[in-house]
């Protein structure tokens, strides 16, 4: 008995750690107005003015749509260029751990957005750490990173590995 309730509690303990935590109709949802939103030049989701080291380049503002495990948003306007909505989720002193919540995210993104998109990844060492790019596009020739319409990034600061996504809009 005591053996089927073990096994009983690594199967759901398991299964659970495996499932996509992004996969979610509140995800979808949000990232959906978000999206129509970025289409707009972030006239829903732009919140107060924040202080940023780059002011006479772009301006800052907090986000007020945040995606559903995103720790936090932030809507960055270049002088040139087009707007961008910038979110940060959970770091992780595990590099796998992240790997498997971007590929998470990725998965729910391609869902949620509908049409195909293609993507290109660039992995670069910096300090002996990995700083990987994905740029995701309608176009499947395409490979101007500007014509991204998102960017998912993987990177190492302060003994943690981060996963950010770039949502980006028009004027």
């Amino acid at each position: 008995m005591k053996l089927l309730f073990a096994l009983s509690i690594f199967l759901l303990v398991s299964k659970t750690y495996c499932q996509n935590e992004f996969a979610a109709t509140a995800f979808y949802s949000e990232f959906l107005k978000i999206l129509a939103d970025a289409q707009n030049g972030f006239t829903l989701c732009k919140g107060e003015k924040i202080k940023n080291e780059s002011e006479v380049l772009t301006s800052a503002y907090k986000s007020k749509c945040l995606l559903p495990l995103a720790d936090s948003g932030i809507i960055v306007v270049p002088v040139s260029g087009n707007p961008f909505v910038l979110f940060y989720f959970e770091p992780d002193k595990i590099r796998l751990k992240v790997d498997q919540r971007g590929a998470n995210l990725r998965d729910a993104i391609v869902t949620a957005y509908g049409p195909p998109l293609y993507s290109r990844t660039e992995t670069t060492l910096i300090n002996n750490f990995p700083l990987s790019d994905s740029f995701y596009f309608t176009d499947p020739n395409e490979t101007r990173q500007d014509f991204a319409i998102f960017r998912m990034t993987i990177f190492y600061k302060d003994s943690k590995y981060y996963l950010s996504l770039e949502i980006r809009g028009k004027k």
